[in-house]
Order: structure tokens, then sequence, then C-alpha cells
């Protein structure tokens, strides 16, 4: 177990350097989190129904870095299993494709035979008042099934929002085409999208967020981008203070990064490294890197119409044609 004497006052960041994905290793990282962020197992303990809520953007092998990979995944399962978790299933709402297919593109289909894991659609939107007051935002209603949600982002570039981290990887509760939908509604604000997405973190509340930045991608994600080696996995309960580092990290200035300005305005969580201690990798000067590239032309947050009916149709013929032909 991963012992250390806490800082008054701090959000804490656990941060473990790993160039490549030896699932033990992993797993080590992983239970040395667990056990030091629930040492009394009061919510990852003994017949806890758990909800890993990983990126499944969209069908891609793990390689390509679109997807959170499926190492990481089945380390945590692990871990959950030891732990004597009652119930462990996997969601998200991918922009194109089922859940199970992309999942089991991502590579999850051992994992989920081997520990008795279920890839689940996110279904029964309902509404919520978050304090942005953004009309018809809904999310997974069948998230209160869950006594606890474990929160699995993929370290990305993002042409839209700069980079997708733990926040934004929370986007993927709601659910199909609301997504493109509330990009038109925020009438290209991407600071007002960011604080949507933090009330969204808000209403979640994941008890855990474990990030994957062993190969991030970087350039024109988060989905035509290519692999970056950044090295690096995180933990945190506070999923600002886990975002915060992790783009101190990039050497990407935080102001641009939306969703953390966003919680920063919010007073959502640590968004200053004044308000972290780090654990594990404590030198962050030594983490930093020079020559991680973000997308070359950002794009705007609204999707024009024509998109936005293009995505329907495409999501309609997977999803509908494409992978029942397949199976």
């Amino acid at each position: 177990m991963f012992r250390h004497e806490r800082s008054p006052m701090k959000s804490r960041v656990f941060v473990q350097k790993l160039d490549h994905y030896d699932l033990e290793k992993i797993e080590s990282f992983v239970r040395s989190a667990v056990d030091l962020f629930d040492p009394e197992s009061q919510r990852l303990g003994r017949g806890q129904k758990v909800l890993l809520k990983p990126n499944l953007l969209r069908a891609a092998e793990p390689e390509r870095c679109v997807t959170t990979h499926p190492a990481l995944i089945e380390a945590v399962c692990r871990v959950l299993r030891d732990r004597g978790a009652g119930k462990i299933d996997i969601s998200d709402s991918p922009a194109f494709g089922s859940p199970a297919h992309v999942a089991q593109t991502a590579g999850y289909g051992p994992l989920m035979k081997r520990y008795d894991v279920r890839v689940v659609p996110f279904r029964d939107p309902v509404s919520f008042a978050g304090e942005e007051n953004i009309p018809h935002l809904k999310i997974a209603g069948n998230l209160k099934e869950y006594d606890q949600v474990i929160n699995l982002p993929k370290v990305k570039s993002h042409c839209q929002m700069t980079l997708t981290l733990g926040i934004k990887n929370l986007f993927g509760v709601v659910i199909g085409k609301r997504k493109p939908v509330l990009h038109c509604l925020v009438q290209n604000d991407k600071v007002k999208f960011g604080r949507m997405l933090v009330d969204i973190a808000r209403e979640v509340a994941p008890c855990l967020t474990l990030a994957d930045g062993i190969l991030a991608m970087e350039g024109d994600g988060p989905i035509r981008g290519t692999p970056y080696p950044l090295g690096i996995l995180a933990a945190a309960q506070d999923i600002t203070a886990l975002d915060r580092v992790i783009v101190e990290i990039t050497g990407v200035r935080p102001e641009t990064v939306y969703a953390l300005e966003a919680a920063r305005q919010k007073r959502f969580g640590a968004s200053t490294l004044d308000e972290i201690e780090m654990i594990g990798e404590t030198g962050l000067a030594a983490l930093r890197v020079s020559d991680f590239r973000l997308a070359q032309v950002p794009l705007d947050i609204s999707f024009n119409p024509f998109r936005l009916v293009r995505s329907v149709l495409k999501q309609i013929y997977q999803v509908g044609i494409k992978e029942k032909l397949a199976g």
C-alpha cells in the first residue's frame, strides 16, 4: 500500500511514470491509487456496484489511442474484484457505433469474459438543474443504478476543447446525438460549454479518476491525432486537480483548456498548482514535455446543421445496419 503524510487542505494527485502498457505495473498503480483514496473500502468495497466510464469515442484499435487502453480497464477490474465488488459494468455513449462494438474493437472483449464484466448502454435520459441553464441538458438515468463511478479518460488533444481529460470525459453520460445539439446551444462559447461540462462532472461525482496517459494522442484529436509517448498514469478524487496536473505536464497553457478554465471560474476543485499535493512522481519539471502538439486548426464548438444530420444518419447506419451485418 502507498503511504504518505497528507498536506492539509490540498487536493492530492497521484502520478506514476510508465512508458508501456505493462499490466502488472498498471495494476500496482491502480491498487496503490485505490488504497490511497479509499483506504477503508468505504466506496470501493464488498458488494459495491461500480460503473467504469472509459473513453469509447468510436471503434478503434488500442494502438490508435482513440480509446482508453484495455490494460487500464483490466487492472481496475482486478483490483475491484479483489475488494469484493458486487458488479462491474462499463459504459459510454460513442459518437459512432454501439458501446459493445466499440469496446470489442478497443480490445475489451477478453477482460469482459475474464472478470464477468458487461458493457451496457447509457439509457433513460433525465434532466438535472445545472447552474448554466442549458436547455435540453439530460444525462443517463441508469447512472443511479450504481454505487460508484470510476472515470477513466484517455489523455488526448481536442480540436475544439484543446485537451480532453477527466472533466471532458464525463460528457459521455449525455446520450447519443444530444451531444452535438448541446454543442450548438452554447453558441460557440467554449468556456460556456466548459461550464456545462463542469455541471455534468459535479452531478456524476465520480469517486475516482484514473487517466491513461502512457500513450496519449497529440495533433488533430480526439480521433485523427497520432500517438504520443507521454508516459504517465494519474489518479485523483478531485477531477479538476488531476486535469490541472496533466495540463502542466503537457506544457499547454491552462487558460486554453476550456473545461479547466471553466472549473476555475466556477471554483470546482483545485485549479491551481498551489492547491495540489503531488504524490508518487512529485517533480513536475521532470515530467513536463515541450513537444506535445495540439490540433493545427482549432474548430468551433458548434456543428452546422448539415453536419449534425449527416452524423445522425451515419450513427443509424453504423448501429442499425453495419454492426448487424458484421455480427
